[in-house]
């Protein structure tokens, strides 16, 4: 039996779906970045106000109740969705995506300092990078 509760996110999901295609497009993101909705392949054939697909996965990794990794979960998410990897649950670990994610910050700190940079906007800008979170990942403890 499916209750109100089992449909809310999919609601929510909906509407999200709706909203940031035009908010995208109120702000003008799509010229400010060179895209050409009328002839770009991916929204050519698309209405403005439905321009993206949403796809469902079924047994991505969840937090326990209780945790408090959510962010740890959506940033990791989103990257994977941003470099179109797919979330493979066994090779979701938190811990070696913490140490990740901190070495990553560190390493962003140090550029920082060495440019002698007091905010994020005089920091040197980061370099392009391909996501490397893959099962063949090692992670050392130091």
């Amino acid at each position: 039996m499916i209750c109100d509760t089992d449909l809310l996110p999919l609601f929510q999901i909906k509407k999200s779906a709706e909203i940031i295609p035009l908010y995208l497009q109120a702000c003008d993101f799509y010229n400010k970045k060179g895209i050409d909705l009328q002839n770009h392949p991916r929204y050519k054939d698309k209405d403005y106000s439905d321009l993206f697909d949403v796809i469902f996965e079924e047994n991505l990794p969840q937090q326990p109740s209780g945790s408090l990794d959510c962010g740890l979960f959506m940033v990791t998410y989103a990257e994977c969705l941003s470099y179109g990897h797919k979330v493979i649950a066994i090779e979701f670990d938190p811990n070696a995506l913490r140490t990740r994610y901190a070495a990553l910050l560190w390493d962003y700190g140090i550029r920082k300092q060495e440019a002698n940079a007091h905010s994020d906007v005089e920091a040197p800008l980061r370099p392009a990078r391909q996501s490397r979170i893959t099962s063949v990942t090692e992670i050392f403890d130091v």
